[in-house]
């Protein structure tokens, strides 16, 4: 079924949220639709976390890094040690364990480098 923005806000079924979303896994759409159900607070946290796990820098990610509660998948985004937009939305989720965060800031350089800037 071909599934509208509407339908991605507004619906409560859990089931065509995944299926948004799964559909995004299969085709790789990137498209509002797909953000739109992620920001859907009945959207399953599982298939954010599939989505997260195809390792993609795409906005869908992007909003799965943001939204998801899971924070396991948040922490295996981190230990990528990538630079990129999905491991900053990871890092700045408030489920995002301090930890992880600070270990990520690390392996990417950002503490040394502020901490040699404020050197200078």
């Amino acid at each position: 079924m071909k599934y509208t923005r509407k339908i991605a806000v507004t619906t409560k079924d859990p089931k065509i949220l995944t299926e948004i979303l799964r559909e995004e896994l299969r085709r790789g759409n990137n498209d509002d639709i797909s953000c739109d159900a992620i920001t859907n607070p009945n959207c399953p946290d599982e298939v954010l976390v599939e989505l997260l796990r195809k390792k993609k820098n795409g906005i869908v990610s992007w909003y799965a890094a943001e939204y998801t509660n899971y924070k396991e998948i948040l922490v295996e985004v981190l230990k990528r040690g990538n630079d990129d937009t999905v491991s900053r939305y990871a890092s700045e989720n408030p489920n995002c364990p301090p930890e992880a965060r600070i270990k990520w800031m690390q392996a990417i350089g950002m503490i040394v480098n502020t901490l040699l800037n404020m050197k200078q």
